[in-house]
C-alpha cells in the first residue's frame, strides 16, 4: 500500500459512514420539510429551501469522515465520496419505493423536473466534497 492510502475496508466502512450520516440528517429534515412547510409553501419551495441546508450538512460529514480517515489519498477520498453518492440513490429509491409505494419511473420522473436535477446535482456533491475538505486539511497540517 503507497503513502496516503487506506485499506479497502476502511474505504467501505468511511463510505457507508458518510452515507449514514448525511442519509440521516436527510431523512430527518425530510420529515420536518414535509410536515412544517410542505403545506404552506408547497413541495418545490419547501425542497428548494431545505437544499442549502442538506448541502452544508453533506460538506459538514465529509469534513468529519475525512478526518477519520487519516491520510487519504484523492483517490481513496473520491471511492468514499462515490460509494456514499450510490448508497444514497440506492437508499432514496428504496425508502420512495418501500415507504411511499412509488415506482421507481416516477423517481426517475421527478430526477428530470427542475427541482429533481438540483437535488441530483447536490447529492453529487457527496462525490466531490471528501475530496475537497480532504486537500483541505492536507494543506492546514
Amino acid at each position: 500500500m503507497e503513502r496516503g492510502e487506506i485499506s479497502f475496508a476502511r474505504v467501505l466502512a468511511l463510505g457507508t459512514g458518510y452515507f449514514g450520516l448525511v442519509f440521516a440528517a436527510g431523512f430527518a429534515l425530510g420529515a420536518l420539510r414535509v410536515g412544517l412547510l410542505q403545506p404552506h409553501l408547497g413541495p418545490d419551495a419547501s425542497r428548494l429551501l431545505e437544499l442549502p441546508f442538506m448541502v452544508a450538512i453533506s460538506c459538514g460529514a465529509a469534513l468529519l469522515i475525512m478526518r477519520r480517515a487519516g491520510a487519504a489519498g484523492r483517490m481513496d477520498a473520491l471511492t468514499i465520496g462515490f460509494l456514499a453518492f450510490i448508497l444514497l440513490l440506492l437508499a432514496e429509491m428504496l425508502i420512495g419505493s418501500w415507504l411511499f409505494q412509488l415506482p421507481y419511473s416516477a423517481l426517475l420522473t421527478d430526477a428530470m423536473t427542475p427541482i429533481g436535477c438540483l437535488n441530483l446535482l447536490a447529492q453529487s456533491l457527496l462525490i466531490v466534497f471528501p475530496v475537497l475538505v480532504a486537500g483541505k486539511e492536507r494543506i492546514r497540517a
